[in-house]
């Protein structure tokens, strides 16, 4: 199975200059429990802010540049690649960003796991359009964390 997993602010940031533009405590540890047992996908970028978890998870970097090298994770050179050797252990499948990833992955993609994050960050990274291809809310969870409003949601197709 192949799920999108995000975070995002109102107007859909992601990122700004390579980092995620927020500290949410509560957030990073529901996606960190969230992924645990899956194989995770993601970008350069990406991977640079996670690369201190990535030695306890099975990591593939998107790379176009095959002398890059990453400790404790895999690369590959497309999404497709990526794809194929995730399946190959069995596994959840999540794409982790970034932009360009997520919107690539999105005809690929199960389920998608976002958790909105009720406040407007600057950012440069944006969440691609969504609602048309994941329609159907399977599951909401709200909670408060210090004066912000969390969302998690999962949709279906």
């Amino acid at each position: 199975m192949i799920n999108i997993i995000v975070a995002c602010g109102l107007d859909r940031v992601i990122g700004r200059k390579g980092k995620l533009p927020w500290e949410i405590k509560e957030d990073w540890e529901y996606f960190l429990d969230t992924t645990r047992d899956g194989v995770l996908i993601m970008g350069r970028n990406c991977f640079t802010e996670f690369k201190s978890y990535a030695k306890e998870r099975e990591v593939i970097v998107l790379t176009r540049n095959p002398n890059l090298r990453f400790k404790h994770a895999q690369s590959a050179p497309s999404l497709q690649a990526a794809i194929s050797r995730a399946e190959a252990l069995g596994r959840k499948i999540w794409i982790c960003g970034g932009e360009n990833i997520y919107r690539e992955a999105m005809p690929y993609a199960d389920l998608l796991y976002i958790t909105k994050i009720n406040r407007k960050y600057d950012g440069d990274v944006y969440f691609p359009p969504w609602e048309e291809v994941f329609h159907n809310e399977i599951s909401r969870k709200e909670i408060r964390a210090n004066d912000l409003s969390l969302e998690f949601l999962v949709f279906a197709k």
